[in-house]
């Protein structure tokens, strides 16, 4: 009972130094409720509109035949592709992309039909503007669409694969759907750590003295504070944001608070074992720049793990993020219960003890080394004292 009163009362201690600590930093407050609570709203005004539809697209039809200008009722009947135009020769399609009057170009070679009549391969040509994927995007998905739904039409005597579009995720193929999801989770983990980070850093540069206790408890207490913050600003972020930006949330809610709660927590510590190497107020930031679009594509949202190359596979597994992104786009696009997650869950828990673990040991090396330091002061002015004497 007396280690547990003890500890109680540390904690408390620990708790109201590093809770006025972040609320005295005017820094850390940007860090972690400006941006914080302002990148989702930002990043969902900016992809607010997730669709782009009616891509205009030319046409250079040399065939003339029944079976390209069917191909081209369908491509214009997509939702993705608006056929703007025709063009005699390719020349004159590609000074009309030049001018951004079209975006993509459709062409049928002489030979389209010939070789469909004579059950040959022929070849559709899609020519795509690159100013923007969106535009690849679109003309590469009505033409393969389209191309699906006509080969039994073109080749009769061949019974094609069947297939059957379902999409019940994301059935618009929204892109802020597909991209929000994984930045939500980032910026929890971004902005805790660069705020941490900015925190160790002064108390480093400006020498401030160490809280004092046993290293399990100035871990749980610094931590219980950040812990404490983010489960505030992920309730924020997996809850509101999704409401006030119609983004599918399709997983139950305490699915939903147990995930965020194991996420949250192995990045208070990630960020706590981090902030030791931290020796500068600006270090932090200049990780920002380095950090964080790697983070992001380690996540897999837009690349598949398993085409990563091995290196960057295993590097992966140091960020907390990677693991709470691929979790949080199953429970928020699919519904996912706890049992889909349990492998991502788990690879967190090990985060949490592993980074748990470094966060004690550090903060036991750096009491010792502050202890040491001082001792080593204390003894050179008592030398200098006995010299005068």
């Amino acid at each position: 009972m007396g280690y547990i009163k003890t500890f109680w009362t540390d904690f408390k201690g620990l708790f109201r130094q590093e809770f006025k600590a972040v609320f005295k930093d005017s820094g850390v407050i940007v860090i972690f409720f400006i941006a914080g609570l302002g990148y989702p709203l930002l990043y969902n005004m900016i992809y607010a509109n997730g669709n782009l539809e009616d891509v205009p697209v030319v046409v250079v039809d040399q065939a003339d035949c029944v079976e390209s200008r069917r191909f081209v009722r369908e491509v214009d009947a997509t939702r993705e592709v608006r056929i703007s135009g025709y063009c005699a020769t390719m020349q004159e399609a590609e000074q009309l992309m030049r001018d951004r009057q079209c975006h993509g170009i459709l062409y049928f070679p002489s030979d389209f039909g010939k070789k469909i009549a004579l059950n040959q391969q022929s070849t559709v040509g899609i020519y795509c503007d690159m100013g923007s994927f969106f535009y690849y995007k679109n003309l590469m998905t009505a033409a393969n669409l389209v191309m699906l739904e006509e080969m039994s039409q073109i080749s009769p005597t061949v019974k094609p694969m069947s297939f059957e579009e379902n999409n019940p995720y994301n059935r618009s193929n929204a892109f802020n759907f597909f991209f929000i999801t994984a930045a939500l989770m980032l910026v929890i983990q971004q902005t805790m750590f660069y705020g941490m980070g900015m925190l160790a850093g002064t108390r480093r540069e400006e020498k401030q003295p160490l809280i004092q206790g046993a290293s399990g408890r100035v871990v749980f207490g610094r931590g219980a504070v950040y812990w404490l913050v983010y489960m505030m600003i992920g309730m924020y972020i997996v809850y509101l944001i999704p409401m006030l930006f119609d983004i599918p949330m399709v997983s139950d809610f305490w699915t939903t608070m147990v995930f965020l709660g194991i996420y949250v927590t192995a990045c208070v510590f990630f960020s706590m074992a981090y902030s030791t190497f931290v020796r500068h107020r600006e270090t932090p930031i200049v990780a920002l720049l380095f950090l964080t679009l790697p983070e992001l594509f380690l996540t897999g949202f837009s690349w598949p793990q398993a085409c990563f190359p091995k290196f960057w596979d295993m590097f992966s597994y140091l960020f907390p993020s990677t693991f709470g992104t691929r979790a949080y786009i199953n429970l928020a696009g699919a519904g996912a219960s706890l049992e889909s997650i349990a492998p991502m869950l788990r690879i967190l828990l090990i985060q949490t003890a592993v980074y748990f673990a470094i966060s004690m040991v550090a903060t036991k090396i750096e009491h010792f080394d502050s202890a040491e330091s001082h001792r080593k002061l204390a003894f050179k002015w008592s030398g200098r004292k006995n010299t005068h004497e």
